[in-house]
């Protein structure tokens, strides 16, 4: 059986890459999605005990307010207790006598260290073959893309979620101070909604989630069509006739918007009063 080349080698690590970076990013979810669990479970128990005790409320309306709430704080509770017992990645389809049923995210990390290191050594005996690793940079374009609107899409969840509080806390603070006449809970409850806004609004101007969505999103669209003009001969590539001028132009295009999406980034984690005045 003949041995497979260097550039197959090469394309085959990276589709291990890939793979292993996929099953990395389900074990991290996992985990997030366990201490959310653990977090949100005990706060609802508490939220329920606290409403329990409100004396204004009928028992009717306890029941259809606490009965639901009992319910997802329960789901909570068991979401939490499945997600820690069974931590990690994809299920071992080949699993061995005492090992874990789940790849653990720590394995996850150093597989996917290894495999890297593994396609540098293979990539450097290739004989500094430029073409190669062009192409090789232009095919792990794509996996960027796929980060960027990931992430995007990760950034964009978590301001629509503020959004919401800031549009619904207000109107209905403004709907509760409107009706309030001599009731004590009423200006509480103004409080505790008005808090919320408030603590929306900070999250929101500090940390520029839809900023952030934006210019991730950005980022990839230039990408993604950079890498369909270049496949097609389009734009600024159909007037450069050879397919390594081509390649070169698109890994320079490419390098050129990822290294402005990372500056754009370490802008927008700065302190607003260190950012530029432009941003």
């Amino acid at each position: 059986m003949p041995q497979p080349s260097e550039q197959d080698r090469v394309l085959l690590l990276n589709h291990e890459i890939r793979q292993t970076e996929h099953a990395l990013d389900k074990a991290r979810r996992r985990h997030r999605w366990s201490n959310i669990s653990m977090v949100f479970g005990p706060v609802l128990l508490v939220v329920i005990y606290a409403l329990a005790w409100i004396p204004w409320w009928s028992s009717d309306l306890k029941k259809i307010v606490l009965i639901p709430t009992f319910v997802v704080a329960l789901a909570f509770g068991i979401a939490a207790a499945v997600l820690k017992l069974d931590p990690g990645g994809p299920v071992r389809l080949d699993r061995g006598p005492g090992e874990s049923r789940r790849i653990s995210e720590g394995d996850l990390e150093l597989a996917l260290a290894r495999l890297r290191d593994e396609r540098k050594l293979v990539v450097a005996s290739i004989g500094g073959d430029l073409k190669v690793r062009r192409v090789a940079y232009k095919e792990d374009a794509y996996a960027d893309i796929d980060q960027f609107r990931e992430e995007s899409k990760r950034y964009r969840r978590v301001n629509n979620i503020f959004q919401g509080f800031l549009i619904i806390g207000s109107l209905a603070a403004t709907g509760i101070a409107g009706i309030s006449e001599k009731m004590t809970w009423d200006r509480w409850t103004v409080l505790a909604i008005t808090f919320l806004v408030g603590t929306s609004s900070g999250f929101m101007g500090y940390f520029k989630y839809k900023e952030r969505s934006f210019y991730l999103q950005q980022t990839a669209d230039a990408i993604e069509a950079e890498w369909e003009a270049v496949e097609v001969g389009v734009g600024r590539y159909k007037r450069i006739p050879s397919e390594e001028e081509q390649l070169a132009e698109f890994v320079e295009e490419v390098h050129r918007l990822k290294s402005e999406q990372k500056k754009r980034q370490q802008n927008l984690e700065q302190p607003p009063e260190s950012r530029p005045s432009g941003e």
